[in-house]
């Protein structure tokens, strides 16, 4: 064979070699995509952003449009099968900005979640299962850290036989820092359960909402009342934590909390702005209640400045029902408040406990064992 024909045939060989690599890397992609209930993950469509008549395609979600903040998006699309999202205002909660779409899920199925993302900038956002509804409850959330290299993200998720079938699914790019934030090869889709970590398995059942309550409710229904641990402060990713609300954040009025955190095992608020209105401050956190059920509840609370506060259990969503209210008239030295509580057989499962501390005097707040205990009928 003479080297001309030598060099025809390797050319002939190479790219038929070429070809075969780009079908097989073609099968192997298809495949990767294969039952995933993710509609266009492979951003291989323009993202169609229409909440109202098309949510199971990719939407945007602002609070700027909405008066609740200023966060917007300033630009958005797909650039050879990724998604950007350019951020302009991120507001002050990581849920002002979101990048979503409603899917549907079988119960008592186990899914892998995966996905590669990066931003411009330093920052962590948040990728969430979640109800399509109020009160918008959590099934599953993850804060992964993005920075300016691709990064691929792999979960695993148990969606329980109590949660609803249709479901959002999406990332929460709200709070500073403001960027643009990508994505690709997005997945979600149905794996054996033996696939499951036992950790994630063990995490699922102990943290499922179960709207039937069959398991034994614990010794406190309050989450790190004893304050061994720090504040969280994320009502969009872990409300069941404790967290501030402050109209402040919306222009509602100008109420603020300059500082909080933990101190030798005690909570403190400091309050530089209460608003005009008592619910202009809140210190909150979502528990889990059964119907018919009574409970003690019971907190320590002082403050700098003598003043009255509002203890308050109400719906997590609008109408904003009220369960219970009292008002805790502090001093400056530690006092211990206890009261009896039987929640209505028509009541939500899931309610808000709330500590109002607006319209009273600018000071600081303090609070330590706090708890709602089922009281177990002899």
């Amino acid at each position: 064979m003479t080297g001309k024909a030598i060099a025809v045939w390797s050319v002939i060989v190479l790219s038929a070699i070429a070809i075969l690599f780009g079908a097989w890397k073609d099968l192997e992609r298809e495949k990767f995509f294969s039952g995933s209930v993710i509609s266009n993950g492979d951003f291989s469509s323009e993202i169609v952003n229409d909440q109202e008549n098309n949510p199971g395609e990719w939407f945007i979600w602002e609070a700027g449009k909405y008066g609740i903040s200023g966060a917007t998006v300033a630009d958005y699309g797909v650039s050879n099968g990724t998604a950007f999202v350019d951020v302009a205002n991120a507001g002050p909660e990581s849920w002002h900005i979101q990048f979503n779409q409603w899917v549907e899920l079988e119960n008592e199925q186990a899914y892998l979640i995966t996905f590669k993302a990066k931003a411009n900038t330093e920052k962590s956002i948040n990728v969430k299962i979640l109800q399509t509804h109020e009160p918008w409850t959590n099934y599953f959330a993850e804060t992964v850290q993005l920075n300016e290299e691709w990064q691929t993200f792999e979960f695993y998720y148990l969606h329980s036989r109590t949660s609803d079938k249709v479901v959002t699914f999406g990332f929460e790019l709200g709070k500073d820092p403001a960027a643009t934030v990508y994505f690709k090869d997005i997945v979600v889709k149905p794996v054996d359960k033996s696939l499951l970590p036992p950790k994630e398995e063990v995490a699922d059942e102990g943290e499922t909402i179960d709207y039937y309550f069959d398991e034994e409710e614990p010794g406190n229904l309050i989450n790190n009342g004893d304050f061994s641990a720090g504040i969280v402060n994320d009502q969009g990713s872990m409300p069941f934590e404790w967290w501030i609300w402050q109209a402040g954040d919306y222009n509602i009025s100008g109420a603020k909390v300059s500082e909080y955190g933990v101190k030798d095992g005690a909570a403190y608020l400091v309050l530089a702005d209460t608003g005009t209105d008592s619910w202009h401050i809140q210190f909150d956190q979502w528990i889990n209640m059964k119907q018919g059920n009574t409970y003690k509840i019971t907190l320590k609370a002082k403050a700098d400045t003598p003043r009255a506060i509002n203890l308050k259990l109400v719906q997590t969503g609008a109408p904003y029902g009220m369960f219970f209210s009292e008002t805790l008239n502090l001093e400056t030295e530690w006092q211990v408040f206890e009261f009896e509580y039987t929640h209505p057989d028509d009541g939500d499962p899931i309610v808000n406990f709330s500590i109002e501390l607006g319209a009273g005097a600018p000071t600081t707040v303090y609070f330590d064992d706090v708890a709602v205990e089922p009281i177990t009928s002899e």
